[in-house]
C-alpha cells in the first residue's frame, strides 16, 4: 500500500521525483517514483546506515544484476540503477498487481487452476533464472506480485551465482525460515533445488493460507524445515503429490523447473481467467492509485494533482475485460507489450462500409495473442524463413506464419535486441555471468528454440556487458556492438557499461574469426538499448544511435573495412523509430521529419528533399523498386509516393480520410497494393489507381507489417493478425 512522504524523505534520486512509500525493511526504502517523462518506477534505496558497508554494496549490485537476468516477463523490469552512488538505488517497472500474501488475504485460499497457472508461471521464472547460473535463496509470497498477466518475482538482495556463497558467513542461514529449503537452512549450498523447494512453499501457501511448516519463532521454524513433515492440509488433493516430492529433504528427490511446470499447467489460456475477480478488482485498484498520487514537493502545489479514477459503477459488476483494460497493462513503454497477451475478439465484421474502399476486406487467416516488447525496447517481430518470431525481454516465441500456431517458446537470450537475423537464420548473443567467458554467438535451432553450440567465441571481448548488442547479421557475417574485456574485470563487476571505449565488431559465421573493428567515438546512453537500428544495404552497415537528448545520430560503416564513412544527425525520437525498418537503398537513406529526404551514405548529405505544399511533417518512410512511400502530417493524411533517385512527386492518394495514427509507422508496400496503417485499421491503396480498395477494421499500428508469401502479418495492442493478401512475395 501506497503512504505518504514525509519531509524525513529525500525528494527523488537522479531524475527520478518521490510520490509515495511503498515499504522500508532493514536494507532499505522502497518508493513510488517517476522520471522527467512520466514514467512510473518502483526506486529501491538503502539505508544510509549500512551503505558505507562494501559488503552490503557488492550485494546490491548483485540484486541488480540478477534483476536484470531476470528481465521484465517474470520479473521487474530494470529501468535505471546507481550502486555505486553515495545512497545506492535501483529502479525498476513498478507492478502492478499485489503481492501473494496480501492476494490470500484479500480472496483467501486460491483455487486450484488459479495455484496451477501461477505454479508454472513461477517455474518458468526460476527457470530463467537458473539457466544463467543464478539462484533467488529467498522465495516466499511477499516476494511474488501478481498481475493480470502473470506473476513477477521480485526482490533478489540475497540472490547470487549457484556454488557462490562468498556474502553468506559458513554455516550461517540467509533467507526466511518458513519457505527455506533444509540445505539453506543448515548453512550448506542453496542449489536450483532449493528454489523449487521454496516454490513449493509458497504454492502451499497460495492454496491455504499457511505455509507448510506454519509460523513461530526462527529457531522453530528452522527445525520443522530440517526435520518436519510439511503440513498440506487444505492442498487440494490432485497437487499433493507434486508438493511432497518438492518438499522432499533430499534435493535430488525434487523435479526440475521444467519438470514442476509441464505437470502443473498446459500453458493454455489466459492467466487472468484463473484469477478470482476479487484479485482483479484489487489489480485494477491499485493501477487507479498510482495516479493519485503525485511527485513530493516542498511544499507541494495544491493545483498539481492527478486525477485517474475507475469508470464509475452504472450498478452491474465491473467485467473482467474492463478490469484487465484499466489494470492490465504496465506503466512502462517496456510491459505495454503486455496488452497483447490477454487480448479478446471481438467479433467485428472485416467488410468495409461504404466510402472506404469499394471490396470487402479478407478475412484472417489467424489471429495470435503474443506480447510483444515495446517499440523502444526493439520489440519489432522478424520473419525468419517461415516462421514469425517475437520478443519479449528474456522470452522468445515462434509462430508458424502460415497457421499461426505457436511453434516454440526459449528463454536462451536476455533481451530482443541480443538476436538478428539474415531472413533465414536467427543468432544469439550470450550473456555471461564472468566477464572472461567472452564473447559468443550462437545460431538458434528453429525446430525447436535452443542455440546451438556458438559459431563465434571470442574471449578478448566481454561476455557481461548489458549494453553488448547483436547489430546485424548478413552475408555470412555478424556484427556486434561490445568492449574489450579487462584484466580487472570479475564476476562482480557491474555488467553495465565499461570504462573504455565501445567498438563495433564483425566475426565471419564461417570460422568465427574477427574480421574488422571500430572503436566508437560516441559514449552511450544510460537508455537501453543504445544502437535503435541497424541494417546492411550493399556494401555498408548503417546504424542508428540514440542520443542523450533522445534523438538519433546515424553512423555508416564500409561492410568489407569496418571503417566509418559518414555521420548523420537526425531529429528523430529513438522510442519511435524502431516501430519501421530503415528506408534504404544501395546508395540512400530516406528519412522524414518536416520533409522527405535522401542522404547519400557515402558522405551523409542531402541527395534531395521532398515537401508538398503546406505539409509541414511526414510518417515514416518506406521505399521499395525506386519508389519512396510516406504519410503527410497535413490535412487528410494522404499517401504520397516519391521518386527514389530524384525526389520528385510521382502520385498522392486520392480522397483521402483521417482517422489518426496514420504517422506512426511506416507502409507496407506489395506488388499490387501499399498498406497504410491508422488508428481505423489497416488501409489496401491500389498501386495502378491510387485509390483505397479496402479497409480491414483493426488498429495494426504497433510496428510495420511483414509481408510472407501471400500474408500480411500485422500488429497491433491486440493479437498479431494474418491477412490474406495475392500481391505480397
Amino acid at each position: 500500500m501506497l503512504s505518504p512522504l514525509t519531509h524525513d524523505d529525500p525528494v527523488g534520486f537522479g531524475a527520478y521525483r518521490l510520490i509515495a512509500r511503498l515499504g522500508s525493511g532493514g536494507m532499505g526504502t522502497v518508493y513510488l517514483a517517476r522520471s522527467p517523462g512520466g514514467r512510473t518506477v518502483a526506486l529501491k534505496t538503502m539505508h544510509a546506515g549500512i551503505a558505507r558497508d562494501p559488503g552490503f554494496r557488492t550485494r546490491f549490485r548483485l540484486e541488480t544484476d540478477a534483476a536484470r537476468i531476470i528481465g521484465g516477463h517474470h520479473g521487474a523490469t530494470v529501468i535505471d540503477a546507481d550502486p555505486l552512488a553515495e545512497t545506492p538505488w535501483l529502479a525498476t517497472e513498478y507492478v502492478l498487481g499485489p503481492p501473494l500474501d496480501d492476494a490470500v488475504t484479500l480472496s483467501g485460499p486460491l483455487p486450484e487452476p488459479t495455484v496451477r497457472a501461477l505454479g508454472a508461471a513461477l517455474a518458468g521464472a526460476l527457470g530463467q533464472l537458473h539457466s544463467s547460473d543464478v539462484v533467488h535463496r529467498d522465495l516466499k509470497p511477499s516476494n511474488v506480485m501478481v498481475t493480470a498477466y502473470g506473476p513477477k518475482i521480485i526482490d533478489f538482495g540475497i540472490a547470487r551465482a549457484a556454488g557462490d556463497d562468498r556474502l553468506t558467513s559458513t554455516g550461517a542461514a540467509a533467507g526466511t525460515p518458513a519457505f527455506m529449503s533444509p540445505e539453506q537452512a543448515t548453512g550448506q549450498e542453496h542449489t536450483p533445488a532449493g528454489d523449487v523447494f521454496a516454490l513449493a512453499g509458497v504454492l502451499t501457501y497460495a492454496a491455504t493460507g499457511h505455509g507448510p511448516f506454519g509460523t513461530g519463532q526462527p529457531a522453530e521454524l528452522l527445525y520443522r524445515v530440517r526435520y518436519a513433515d510439511p503440513d498440506l492440509t487444505g492442498v487440494p488433493e490432485a497437487l499433493i503429490p507434486l508438493l511432497t516430492r518438492c518438499l522432499s529433504k533430499d534435493p535430488a528427490q525434487r523435479p526440475t523447473t521444467t519438470e514442476l511446470a509441464t505437470q502443473l499447467h498446459s500453458g493454455e489460456g489466459q492467466f487472468a481467467d484463473h484469477l478470482p475477480d476479487t484479485l482483479l478488482a484489487e489489480i485494477a485498484r491499485r493501477a487507479t492509485e498510482v495516479w493519485q498520487h503525485q511527485p513530493y514537493r516542498r511544499p507541494a502545489p495544491a493545483d498539481h494533482a492527478i486525477a485517474k479514477t475507475l469508470p464509475a459503477d452504472q450498478g452491474t459488476k465491473t467485467s473482467r475485460r474492463k478490469i484487465l483494460a484499466i489494470g492490465g497493462g504496465s506503466l512502462l513503454g517496456v510491459a505495454t507489450a503486455s496488452v497483447g497477451a490477454w487480448a479478446w475478439l471481438d467479433g467485428r465484421s472485416a467488410e468495409s462500409p461504404k466510402g472506404e474502399g469499394s471490396a470487402k476486406a479478407p478475412t484472417p487467416l489467424w489471429r495470435r495473442s503474443v506480447p510483444t516488447a515495446a517499440p523502444a525496447k526493439m520489440g519489432r517481430p522478424m520473419l525468419v524463413g517461415d516462421k514469425v518470431i517475437v520478443a519479449l525481454d528474456n522470452t522468445l516465441t515462434a509462430i508458424d506464419a502460415s497457421t499461426g500456431r505457436n511453434l516454440w517458446s526459449s528463454d536462451e537470450v536476455m533481451r530482443p535486441w541480443d538476436m538478428a537475423t539474415d531472413g533465414e537464420k536467427l543468432y544469439g548473443v550470450l550473456y555471461s555471468l564472468d566477464p572472461k567467458e567472452g564473447l559468443r554467438i550462437a545460431q538458434f535451432d528453429l525446430d525447436d528454440g535452443k542455440l546451438k553450440d556458438p559459431e563465434v567465441h571470442e574471449r578478448a571481448y566481454n561476455g557481461k556487458l548489458l549494453l553488448n548488442q547483436l547489430l546485424a547479421v548478413a552475408n555470412g557475417v555478424a556484427w556486434i556492438l561490445t568492449a574489450p574485456v579487462r584484466a580487472s574485470d570479475t564476476e562482480e563487476s557491474s555488467g553495465v557499461s565499461p570504462d573504455q571505449g565501445w567498438l563495433i565488431a564483425s566475426f565471419s559465421l564461417s570460422n568465427g574469426k574477427k574480421r574488422t573493428e571500430l572503436v566508437l567515438k560516441e559514449s552511450p546512453t544510460e537508455e537501453f538499448p543504445w544502437v535503435t537500428g541497424a541494417r546492411v544495404t550493399g556494401s555498408y552497415l548503417v546504424l542508428q544511435f540514440r542520443t542523450d537528448s533522445g534523438g538519433i545520430n546515424v553512423l555508416v560503416c564500409d561492410t568489407r573495412t569496418g571503417a566509418a564513412v559518414s555521420r548523420m544527425p537526425l531529429s528523430l525520437d529513438a522510442d519511435e523509430t524502431p516501430r519501421s525498418p530503415m528506408a534504404l537503398s544501395d546508395e540512400h537513406l530516406y528519412v522524414a521529419s518536416d520533409a522527405l529526404r535522401a542522404l547519400r551514405l557515402a558522405d551523409g548529405k542531402e541527395a534531395w528533399k521532398y515537401q508538398g505544399t503546406g505539409v509541414t511533417s511526414y510518417g515514416a518512410p518506406t521505399v521499395k523498386d525506386g519508389v519512396v512511400y510516406a504519410v503527410e502530417g497535413a490535412g487528410a493524411r494522404a499517401l504520397v509516393a516519391v521518386n527514389a533517385e530524384t525526389g520528385k512527386l510521382l502520385w498522392r492518394e486520392k480522397d483521402p480520410v483521417q482517422s489518426g495514427g496514420e504517422l506512426k509507422v511506416a507502409p507496407t508496400v506489395g506488388d499490387r497494393y501499399v498498406y497504410k496503417h491508422s488508428a481505423a485499421g489497416l488501409r489496401a491503396i491500389d498501386l495502378r489507381t491510387h485509390e483505397t480498395v479496402w479497409l480491414h477494421k483493426e488498429s495494426l499500428d504497433r510496428f510495420t507489417a511483414l509481408a510472407s508469401a501471400g500474408r500480411l502479418i500485422g500488429f497491433g495492442e491486440g493479437p498479431i493478425t494474418a491477412l490474406p493478401v495475392t500481391d505480397t512475395p
